[in-house]
């Protein structure tokens, strides 16, 4: 695979509301001053009842590295970023909107070429991403980002904006800006940075400017604008031949007890996440609440990736002592799966939910029950639209810790709550939002469209689904005309917010908002790229900035030759043919493999030559061990331990095998179970070589070196999972720190806390498809089918351009047994139309897939409906051996290599050898795979390797991982597969020993 010169990631964390994360600066995962936030500037301007926040960042890198950017922040419920620039040559260019899936791809491309391109997206919850490339050594880039949330009212009288602010370390330099137009009054600091910040009336409006250097920003800017009766309460913006408008109103609602429950069920989610909510706000809401509650029975059920053993525990008289240490001494580990849970199976009159609603690992359709679900966040980068889905279903209420009081939050479940019912139908009144039951906890603002400048709107509120009251807005477009502000992205934010609730019902139109109004959602985002033909070339409308000089070139330009897209199906057939050629044995012989196979036979801009080996090595300090046997999926299978090499010496060196390995952390080999195959040969074409059931493969089993795994191997069996906890305070945020811990747990025999623990890397990183993988190898390995499905269809979410996300995805259905979702998922795979540049990533994926196609159409042909596909693609070609070799990252350069008993190896520059073996083409970029076949194996010994060219990015999956499937008599009865993880060792390279075929 293609190498890039990145070194290392930036992770950034605005804050944006009071208990949000403070900006954090990460170098490899790890907080660093080597890149810093040099200079911040913050501009409010604040226009009735919406604010817009705009930050422009000056990064410095320090370093003499390049490096690739990453800042990932949350936002407020409901609100979404719709403004993003990227300095480029000096000057500051605004993104555009852009489809998420297009926009990766787009981004990807170009930053392969070496040019500047930035993307910020939405990934999990209401938390945003950017990532920027590059950022040059001793180097400054400039991001700036915009948002618009609606204020908070303190009262009828008070609107309040906050601006939390806790850096901890000095900016050079740090300037605000705040202007509020649209009151007469002058609006008052509560919170100030030391009374620096003073209102003066400017042009019929109040600003506030001060800049400082050297400026440690660590207090919280929080300012009340008094409002006079009416005034900014109601907002109008003409749009064509209708209006947009925004008001907020005052409600009063009156108390309407509801029965009290005599039974709960505290689902108590315990994944690695929850180490950041605020549980201390959580047990006090629970403490006001059971000592409302006075007397109550509750079953505890806490959850992660499984759900554990109903606790039950008795309250008396709001005594709950008992239970509030159990959920202080509660273990938050693992990744979280709201599939795990199936509500039914806990009767209660209703269930509190804590949890920030992030569904990282498995399946997220969660059992529901009869009884309500009141859901209680208190992570600010909580999934509030999960969790208001779950709310709305079942009936219950979203409790934001967030934005509502503890008082008010006991009020949500001691009482029901008012709700706004919708708009009184009425010509002229179209798209009001909210449109759904949504609770009131003192004021409300509905944003609609009219087509008459003077219209009486009339809100409909009341309690569960009966009106009991109405109120009037007045719209008036000559006294509530408004500027500074675009009421019609705040229209459609609160659109969007409200269908994100249902996201795989609406997403069409949520990308339709999203591109037409600017806004991020979770399927559309902002690109920026450096140059002109690049927005011709991937047809992406320019910012205005650019339009002109777009429109002159594009004149007279229809073919756009760069995007168009190709077809891997029309190459399917040759790769067919070509197969089938071979496999009858009539390709032509195999050319003399040369005395110095070293270089590559074409040149590699980013890869190094490197000197192969072109002789099988002698087996040295051989350890005795067991040949593998067959196992049932999931099962760890017993292996021959033969030695371990590292080479890197020039082909005619002697044969040799080191004993422990230099540039691998670990290898294993699990499950592989016979696999029934029907016989239904192509033509009067040969039977596979070697007997039925004789052939084996041996890997060898080994472990990374690290203290962390000392420490484990030295405890007593009682203690391993207390010493994890304790030495996982150390590697919070790494993925490998879990991937080894939770293979430790596996050998010794602990499976369930091994998955666990291996589920952490779910919870580390948002849309992370490389740390996905990475698990995902592993969950196959477990023959954990249903949890590699859920993982493998993520990958696929985030990375629908790429075939291998297909194939990933395909085979685990396989697995799964979901044969006929799997046959067309492969299918597609084969026949999905690929832009040019991703294709060329991918050169010959087919002659992998056909094979794969084919082989699950034999074994279930009687179950599968394969109408769709051309009888000319189809045919059994069963085989001896074969072995495939997948990979996690794209910028991984790697070979796979097998060296039969005749000592010849084949790898990409010698791709058929004398035996008839035959390796598909080489992948220098992409995610794989490379694929090696042989369909008659003589007697003798055959060498499987791995040549690892190395990575010279560092992120923050880490070194790659591999994963290798190895079958004997493929397509046969007597089918084997076994699985080997390889993870690779930082800062190596050359042949890393995978194991023996034995015949």
């Amino acid at each position: 695979m293609l190498r890039r010169l990145l070194c290392c990631f930036i992770s950034w964390l605005p804050v944006v509301a009071a208990t949000a994360q403070m900006p954090s600066l990460s170098t490899d995962g790890k907080v660093s001053s080597d890149v810093y936030l040099q200079k911040l500037e913050v501009d409010v301007s604040i226009n009735g009842v919406i604010a817009t926040t705009t930050w422009t960042m000056t990064f410095r890198n320090s370093t003499r590295r390049i490096l690739e950017g990453e800042l990932n922040f949350p936002l407020p419920q409901g609100t979404s970023v719709s403004r993003y620039a990227l300095d480029i040559n000096g000057k500051m260019r605004e993104a555009v909107p852009v489809e998420k899936e297009k926009a990766t791809q787009v981004f990807e491309n170009t930053e392969r070429r070496r040019i500047d391109p930035g993307l910020l997206e939405k990934v999990d919850g209401n938390t945003f991403r950017t990532r920027i490339y590059p950022i040059n050594p001793e180097g400054v880039r400039t991001v700036r980002i915009g948002y618009e949330q609606e204020l908070s009212w303190e009262d009828e009288a008070d609107l309040r904006y906050r601006l939390p602010l806790a850096f901890t370390r000095p900016i050079e330099s740090f300037s605000i800006h705040i202007a509020v137009a649209g009151t007469a009054t002058k609006p008052r600091f509560d919170e100030n940075t030391g009374d620096a910040l003073q209102f003066g009336e400017w042009q019929h409006s109040w600003s506030a400017t001060k800049e400082w250097k050297d400026y440690t920003p660590d207090r919280a800017i929080a300012i009340r604008i008094p409002q006079l009766p009416g005034e900014g309460a109601i907002q109008m913006q003409a749009a064509g031949n209708h209006y947009f408008f925004a008001a907020s109103v005052f409600p009063t609602a009156r108390t309407v007890e509801k029965p009290l429950p005599h039974q709960i069920a505290l689902l108590w989610d315990v994944s690695l996440s929850g180490m950041h909510r605020d549980v201390k706000k959580e047990l006090e809401l629970l403490d006001t609440y059971f000592s409302r509650l006075g007397n109550v029975e509750v079953n505890l059920v806490e959850f992660s990736n499984t759900v554990g053993a109903v606790q039950r525990f008795s309250i008396h008289n709001g005594d709950w002592q008992s239970l509030k240490k159990t959920l202080q001494n509660a273990v938050f580990d693992g990744g979280t799966q709201f599939g795990a849970l199936n509500l039914a199976a806990y009767p209660a009159d209703e269930y509190l939910l804590f949890s920030d609603g992030h569904s990282s690992f498995g399946s997220d359709q969660m059992g529901f029950g009869s009884r309500p679900v009141y859901a209680i966040a208190s992570s600010a980068d909580a999934d509030f639209p999960f969790l208001q889905s779950i709310t709305e279903r079942s009936g219950g209420e979203l409790i934001n810790l967030n934005a509502v009081s503890l008082a008010k939050g006991r009020d949500l479940l001691c009482t029901q709550s008012l709700h706004f019912l919708g708009v009184m139908p009425a010509d002229g009144i179209e798209e009001c939002y909210p449109s759904v039951s949504t609770p009131v906890t003192g004021a409300l603002m509905v944003a609609g469209m009219v087509y008459k400048p003077v219209q009486n709107v009339v809100l409909l509120f009341g309690y569960g689904k009966t009106v009991t009251r109405q109120e009037t807005v007045a719209l008036d477009y000559s006294r509530q005309q408004a500027s500074g502000v675009d009421l019609a992205r705040v229209w459609a934010q609160k659109k969007i917010a409200e269908l994100d609730t249902r996201y795989e019902e609406n997403f069409l139109e949520i990308r339709h908002l999203g591109r037409s109004y600017g806004i991020v959602t979770r399927n559309t985002s902002l690109v920026v790229l450096e140059n002109i033909n690049d927005y011709i070339a991937y047809e992406i409308d320019p910012p205005a900035e650019l339009r002109e000089e777009y429109d002159r070139l594009l004149k007279g330009r229809q073919d756009n030759d760069r995007w168009r897209r190709r077809q891997v199906a029309d190459h399917a057939e040759e790769y067919f043919n070509e197969l089938l050629t071979w496999w009858k044995g009539e390709a032509p012989k195999a050319p003399v493999q040369k005395e110095e196979t070293g270089a590559r036979t074409e040149p590699r801009e980013t890869r190094t030559t490197h000197a192969l080996l072109d002789s099988t090595k002698a087996l040295l300090d051989r350890a005795s061990g067991v040949v593998a046997n067959s196992a049932a999926p999931g099962d760890q299978r017993r292996v021959i331990i033969r030695g371990l090499a590292t080479t890197t010496q020039n082909a005619a060196a002697a044969p040799q095998y080191r004993s422990r390995p230099a540039n691998m952390d670990e290898a294993v080999v699990v499950g592989g179970s016979p696999m029934d195959l029907e016989k239904d040969k192509a033509g009067d074409a040969g039977t596979t070589g070697g007997e039925p059931g004789k052939g084996s493969f041996t890997v060898l089993k080994t472990e990374a070196n690290t203290r962390y795994l000392d420490e484990l191997k030295a405890a007593a069996p009682a203690s391993r999972y207390a010493v994890y906890l304790r030495l996982r305070k150390d590697y919070l945020n790494t993925p490998l720190f879990y991937f080894h811990t939770a293979e430790f747990f596996l050998s010794v025999g602990e499976k369930a806390v091994g998955v666990r623990i291996l589920s952490n890397i779910a919870e580390i990183d948002a849309e992370n498809y490389e740390l996905y993988k990475m698990m995902g190898y592993k969950l196959k390995e477990l023959g954990e089918t249903r949890e590699a499905c859920a993982t493998f269809r993520r990958v696929l979410e985030w990375r629908p351009f790429e075939p291998q996300s297909y194939r990933d995805y395909g085979l685990a259905l396989e697995d799964a047994g979901r044969y006929q979702h799997a046959l067309d998922t492969l299918y597609l795979a084969l026949t999905k139309n690929y832009d040019v540049a991703i294709s060329g990533l991918y050169p010959g994926i087919e002659e992998t897939l056909i094979p794969e196609i084919n082989e699950l159409i034999a074994r279930h042909k009687g179950e599968l409906d394969i109408s769709g596909i051309p009888r000319k693609l189809l045919a059994e070609m069963p085989v001896d051996m074969r072995v495939v070799l997948n990979w996690n990252q794209n910028s991984t350069d790697i070979d796979l290599w097998v060296t039969d008993p005749d000592n010849e190896r084949c790898f990409y520059g010698h791709r058929f050898t004398a035996m008839g073996g035959r390796i598909s083409h080489d992948f220098t970029q992409g995610l794989g795979p490379e694929q090696f076949l042989l369909k008659k194996a003589v007697k003798g010994r055959y060498k499987v390797e791995v040549n690892y060219y190395g990575d010279t990015q560092v992120k923050l999956a880490g070194e790659t991982t591999l994963l290798v499937e190895v079958y004997t008599h493929y397509g046969t009865p007597q089918q084997q597969r076994s699985l080997v993880t390889l993870q690779m060792k930082p800062g190596s390279n050359g042949a890393v020993y995978v194991g023996d075929f034995e015949f």
